[in-house]
């Protein structure tokens, strides 16, 4: 397969997966109010959004795209204590998963354009993700 066809195929497979982490944070912000309880529900949104950010993460790095495969690690890593149950899902961290899949189809989207780099930004998320409970 061409550099080409193959960039083409992660741009439209990626942004499928975030339309779909999307459509999950979604659903876990309409079906909740206050602190987000640990339900079947939940945990399959939850699992949703971490299988996303991974085949995000696994396809940029295959195309050596770093700020994708950067955000995408950053954002897998603080999804596996809500998905291991570890830790609750908070409205403060549904924001920071909203916040993080904003700036993860901003870099999806600088692709094409060469841009395969963290932005300040992007580097100042992560610090964020690092540093939230």
């Amino acid at each position: 397969m061409d550099a080409a066809r193959y960039a083409a195929l992660f741009l439209s497979e990626s942004r499928e997966h975030l339309t779909e982490v999307d459509d999950a944070l979604l659903a876990l912000e309409r079906e909740h109010a206050g602190p987000i309880a640990k339900t079947e529900t939940t945990g399959a949104h939850i699992a949703t959004v971490f299988r996303g950010v991974h085949t995000i993460k696994g396809m940029a790095a295959a195309m050596g795209c770093a700020a994708v495969e950067h955000l995408s690690h950053a954002l897998e890593s603080r999804c596996e204590p809500l998905r291991n149950g570890d830790e609750p899902l908070g409205s403060d961290v549904l924001a920071l998963l909203f916040d993080g899949t904003d700036l993860l189809r901003t870099a999806v989207d600088a692709v094409p354009g060469g841009r395969t780099e963290l932005t300040s930004a992007m580097h100042a998320f992560v610090s964020r993700l690092g540093s939230a409970p």
